[in-house]
């Protein structure tokens, strides 16, 4: 399976990626407390962000109080897939496989989405990267596809910044998104409180899956398409995370979706379209929770977006995470 969009088939376009080390811990509880000590009133706010080079980003964010939660998008999605649920009484809920990763479902924007219930007990920011949406006005500045995944960190950072919503940050990133967490968080450490990883890719899939699969589903997330420009280049990304500064320990979740990526009915002699399986996958995502010594969570009753399937676990995650920052603590209680 390759990365995924929620629209697309086994051809799904997301790329799964995310820490493959421990993330930074705060000095002293005393001095994470000053530091979250941020600015009592933001406004809501929902447009273009000027990041600089001629170039915008979209950006959203709403509610108040610290750590701010930043919310990341897989490959090919943005921010409003964050404040959308799979309708509560659609039978794909019910189906064995990842029904909405076929583009079955019946996707609601919801007030009892993660973006929408965040914002009730914290800052909460969303965005959409280059090439992820295709049409209104408020349309982030297009790059060159495939992009590399420093590339994207740097934009987070500049987008954060020049919007003026201070860190630390409580990271949540989808899938591909947890390349750009993983390389952000190794690359500005004292910018980062805590990580919720919601089936986010890792490197360390490369320690369960075979170089071959590897290199067949790096490929097939570099091609760009006009009704899917976002493309990204796993191996690379791996490299540059490979090549970070090392994390300390942060209070962490990894949220594993447990709906097979393909239907019973595939034929077992037909391999995913992106060379790694779904078992390499949760696989990783296991080997990923004890590398962050994170708390995790495998039985979800999802597909790869479980921020759709199941949002009230995501936002219980991120809650969790969010309160642990704010007693001061670098890792959750087993």
């Amino acid at each position: 399976m390759l990365l995924i969009e929620r629209s697309s088939p086994l051809d799904v376009t997301e790329t799964f990626t995310v820490v493959a080390a421990r993330l930074t811990a705060l000095a002293s509880p005393a001095i994470a407390l000053i530091s979250l000590a941020a600015p009592a009133q933001a406004a809501d706010f929902a447009g273009l962000v000027d990041i600089g080079a001629d170039r915008k980003l979209y950006l959203e964010c709403s509610g108040i109080g610290a750590p701010t939660v930043v919310l990341i998008s897989g490959k090919g999605n943005g921010a409003a897939d964050w404040s959308e649920v799979l309708d509560p009484a659609a039978p794909e809920h019910d189906a064995d496989y990842d029904a909405v990763a076929w583009g079955e479902g019946k996707l609601l924007k919801s007030d009892s989405a993660v973006f929408p219930m965040v914002s009730r007990f914290t800052r909460v920011c969303a965005y959409d990267r280059p090439d992820v949406r295709l049409e209104g006005p408020d349309r982030s500045s297009s790059v060159t596809q495939p992009h590399p995944v420093d590339q994207a960190t740097d934009d987070l950072r500049r987008l954060l910044t020049a919007a003026g919503e201070p860190g630390p940050y409580v990271l949540v990133p989808h899938s591909y998104g947890g390349l750009i967490a993983t390389l952000f968080a190794r690359t500005w450490p004292d910018q980062i409180a805590g990580l919720v990883m919601v089936d986010a890719a890792t490197p360390l899939i490369r320690d369960v899956a075979s170089a071959e699969a590897v290199e067949k589903w790096d490929a097939a997330n570099r091609k760009s398409d006009p009704a899917a420009p976002e493309a990204v280049m796993l191996i690379d990304a791996y490299a540059r995370i490979d090549a970070a500064p090392p994390l300390g320990e942060l209070p962490a979740v990894v949220l594993s979706s447990d709906k097979p990526w393909q239907p019973p009915s595939t034929p077992k002699d037909s391999g995913p379209a992106g060379g790694v399986t779904f078992a390499d996958w949760q696989a990783s995502e296991k080997l990923l929770a004890t590398t962050l010594k994170a708390k995790f969570v495998p039985s979800t009753n999802s597909g790869h977006n479980i921020y759709a399937y199941s949002p009230q676990i995501v936002i219980d995650a991120i809650h969790e995470v969010v309160d642990a920052v704010r007693r001061g603590e670098t890792s959750l209680a087993p």
